[in-house]
């Protein structure tokens, strides 16, 4: 009789006789291997209920966004508004205190403040220097100082205008050698020009024609 591999052999005395028990099996049901549990033929087992204690937890759930009290600056310190709220972003994503948070604010501040004051002493050194070489200069310095300087603020008050004034102090460049050179060129072309025009009836030119004569011959 051919053995079936679905229903099984018909049961004979003889041959349960001959057929040997099996074995006994020493370990338990708890020792046996559990099914897959990611197969389809069995049921998912049910979950721990530890870990679903643990899901449904409060500590599992988003933590609450952290809101910053306004921040104590320095008396005459200004922040970029942008910057702090984008500091802030960092802060509370790092769940800094406010103490905390204030601290890193104290060190920016500071920071910020060296940095203005160095600037500042870098600028007026430079001034100084300025000042300094303009009267070490042998054209313009030494005895000629004063007449160069009288030159150079005639030409201002005549050509200059407030505005002029007031770009100048703000860039740091009213005390520049070159720019100095420049309008003392320009006082005493001015001077010239109107010494000449009491003695002679030549044709008078501008400051400008005076300083750039090449540029005032037209084109035949």
């Amino acid at each position: 009789m051919t053995e079936s591999l679905i229903a099984p052999l018909p049961y004979t005395q003889g041959a349960a006789d001959d057929v040997a028990p099996p074995p006994p099996s020493n370990s338990s049901p708890e020792q046996q291997v559990a099914p897959n549990p990611g197969s389809l033929l069995y049921p998912e087992p049910e979950a721990n209920s530890a870990e679903a204690a643990e899901v449904d937890s409060p500590a599992a759930e988003e933590a609450a966004p952290v809101a910053y009290e306004p921040f104590v600056l320095p008396q005459g310190v200004e922040v970029d508004t942008a910057a702090l709220e984008e500091a802030q972003s960092l802060f509370a994503e790092a769940r800094l205190s406010q103490p905390q948070a204030q601290k890193l604010v104290d060190l920016y501040a500071g920071k910020m403040n060296e940095l203005v004051q160095r600037q500042i002493s870098a600028a007026e050194s430079r001034q100084k220097a300025w000042v300094a070489e303009v009267k070490n200069d042998p054209d313009l310095g030494g005895r000629r100082f004063e007449a160069a300087r009288a030159a150079a603020q005639r030409a201002f008050r005549r050509f200059g205008t407030p505005e002029l004034r007031r770009s100048l102090d703000e860039l740091g460049v009213s005390n520049s050698p070159q720019l100095f050179r420049f309008f003392v060129r320009v006082g005493q072309a001015v001077s010239e020009d109107l010494y000449a025009g009491t003695r002679s009836s030549e044709p008078q030119f501008s400051a400008a024609e005076t300083l750039y004569p090449n540029q005032n011959t037209s084109k035949e």
